[in-house]
């Protein structure tokens, strides 16, 4: 036990030489009394039914607690609180925290000994009796403030190890997705090029066909299909290999709008319809164009194939405080809490199509801002992303009131 605790407790009790003279004098007094001290704790605590499972070994184990509480009586009215004292009633506190124990039976175990030990000694006549009194009931107070210790240093012990679990675990992943992002790139590169010349062949030999030859839909198909193969990839190589923010203020519902004319011919935004709230003229952040751009279009496309033929969209861009907020919920399916919990790690996804990087890619760009993302979904009533971007006030702009 630190020598500065030992300090800071006999400080916090008020406890000196005095005290001990005075215990030491009742000493005399006090050894007839432990046996019945001693007794009339373990009849009381074994009756208890929470702490009678502690004593797995019946009589024989109780015989011999019973002992060693005589002996730790006996210690006690020795008046000689030193560092070795303290140090086995850490011990014995240790013993307590092993056999499982509960902290507040030790309180109130030394509150039944103190109740018998005042009661039996009431009856001394001595000179000093009450203050004797007062300094033994500091005594027990100084042996449970150290046996309570023990139960402080067995939880840092335990948050100690848990934290270093959890920071082995994220240290792993963060390898495990390292490797996963080196093979991704790797794959990514090596198929980029021969995808660009398969689907460059492919439009040669479209070009060549007459407009009513029965392969030219095929061809299409397979340009289609290559088409998706090289949005996987770019999702790919963007996930393995990403791009710093090149930061600049934007008023963040221009950029909602803008994301929403490109996508205007989007085949699964024209099965639904988007609404908007009033988006914020103030709502303005510093960040990337193009990966906002990015984030947008990957959640607004989410929220279409969630929700479905004649499904709702809605968008929304309010600045909180120091926060600029967008928000895109859907009407569609919903998420369990398994598959909302899971749902932005690489690579998972629940569709039949895609790479699962969606949301992955959209965690990251918000990372990289300085932002949060979280999901609100319950199955069969929808999903309601939340993304969090700090707010640029245009004031701290030099290019006051630039919106792009």
């Amino acid at each position: 036990m630190e020598p500065a605790l030992v300090l800071d407790i006999l400080e916090c009790l008020s406890i000196g030489p005095d005290d001990a003279e005075r215990v030491r004098a009742l000493r005399p007094f006090a050894q007839p009394h432990i046996p019945r001290v001693v007794a009339r704790f373990y009849e009381q605590l074994v009756a208890h039914p929470a702490a009678a499972p502690v004593f797995t070994g019946g009589a024989a184990q109780i015989a011999t607690l019973q002992q060693s509480l005589a002996a730790w009586l006996a210690d006690l009215f020795e008046g000689n609180w030193d560092l070795a004292y303290l140090n086995q009633r850490l011990r014995i506190g240790e013993t307590h925290v092993r056999v499982g124990l509960p902290p507040h039976f030790m309180v109130t175990g030394i509150q039944l000994v103190w109740d018998e030990l005042e009661r039996c000694l009431r009856s001394v006549e001595t000179p000093g009796r009450d203050e004797a009194l007062r300094s033994t009931h500091k005594a027990l107070m100084l042996d449970l403030a150290i046996m309570l210790q023990s139960f402080q240093e067995r939880h840092s012990e335990q948050v100690r190890t848990t934290e270093q679990r959890a920071v082995k675990e994220q240290l792993t992943r963060a390898e495990h997705l390292a490797e996963i992002g080196r093979l991704a790139a790797s794959l990514a590169h090596e198929i980029k090029n021969p995808l660009a010349g398969i689907s460059g062949a492919i439009q040669i030999i479209r070009d060549e066909m007459r407009r009513d030859d029965p392969h030219r839909p095929i061809l299409h198909e397979i340009l289609g299909q290559i088409g998706r193969l090289d949005a996987t990839v770019k999702d790919l190589l963007l996930y393995a290999r990403p791009t710093p923010p090149r930061a600049a203020p934007l008023v963040l519902g221009n950029v909602v709008g803008r994301v929403l004319t490109i996508l205007r011919e989007e085949p699964s935004l024209q099965k639904g319809r988007i609404t908007q709230g009033t988006f914020a003229a103030d709502a303005m952040v510093r960040a990337d164009d193009t990966q906002m751009e990015q984030l947008l279009m990957n959640l607004i496309l989410n929220a279409a194939h969630a929700s479905g033929e004649g499904g709702t969209i809605h968008l929304g861009v309010a600045r909180h405080a120091d926060l600029v907020r967008l928000t895109v919920t859907d009407r569609g399916g919903g998420m369990s809490d398994e598959v909302r919990n899971r749902a932005f790690e690489p690579f998972y996804t629940t569709k039949a199509k895609g790479t699962g990087l969606g949301l992955s890619i959209c965690r990251r760009i918000v990372d990289a801002h300085g932002g949060n993302i979280e999901l609100e979904s319950r199955v069969g009533q929808g999903t309601r992303v939340i993304v969090d971007l700090p707010y640029f006030a245009a004031e701290d702009n030099p290019a006051r009131g630039c919106s792009q």
